[in-house]
């Protein structure tokens, strides 16, 4: 019922957008998904994604949606279902945005196998806190982690990160066609 690969790609998508303006014309984007003439399937994952983000307006315009439109109880429930745990993480990695600290904490956590259950929340937490992380650390188990952590990321996110912040994503030899760009043309760091 609800696609969780274009879920997770859209959210992928979110996850690059830090400016204001890209922020607001995205949220512009899945407004109209969820509204405009579009198959079921496609409104249904725009809704998803609507309650994952949950910015005021996203979570004003899912809430009108449900109201309106006659989904179907069981296509609610679907929603929640994918949305409610996502949504929960998303939470708790917005609180850790700009606490790079914090961060390399969760990491060591997660490294020493102290909280394998933050691991989770690492898959979350804002990308530029991961290379700010990776480039103030002298442990070469968070960086390593780090680098495994971003390589796992979208093809969205790990292009944003080789492009903007000069990072280099490597990924498994295996994981070539689902590169964007932006890695194959990014330039190497010695390091």
């Amino acid at each position: 019922m609800i696609d969780l690969r274009q879920l997770d790609a859209t959210l992928d998508l979110w996850a690059c957008m830090w400016e204001p303006e890209e922020k607001l014309a995205f949220e512009t984007a899945l407004v109209r998904a969820m509204i405009d003439d579009h198959p079921r399937a496609i409104r249904l994952g725009a809704l998803a994604a609507c309650q994952v983000i949950a910015t005021q307006r996203l979570a004003a315009a899912s809430a009108r949606v449900v109201e309106l439109w006659e989904f179907e109880p069981g296509e609610l429930e679907a929603v929640d279902k994918v949305s409610t745990p996502r949504r929960a993480l998303a939470d708790q990695a917005e609180r850790l945005r700009g606490n790079v600290l914090g961060v390399e904490l969760l990491l060591a956590r997660v490294v020493s196998g102290a909280d394998l259950a933050a691991g989770a929340l690492l898959d979350w937490v804002d990308a530029r806190d991961l290379v700010a992380v990776a480039r103030t650390t002298l442990d070469a188990r968070l960086f390593a982690e780090i680098e495994r952590r971003l390589a796992r990321r979208g093809k969205y996110q790990r292009g944003r990160i080789a492009r903007l912040l000069g990072f280099p994503v490597r990924t498994g030899a295996g994981d070539r066609a689902g590169h964007s760009p932006e890695i194959e043309q990014s330039p190497k760091l010695d390091g």
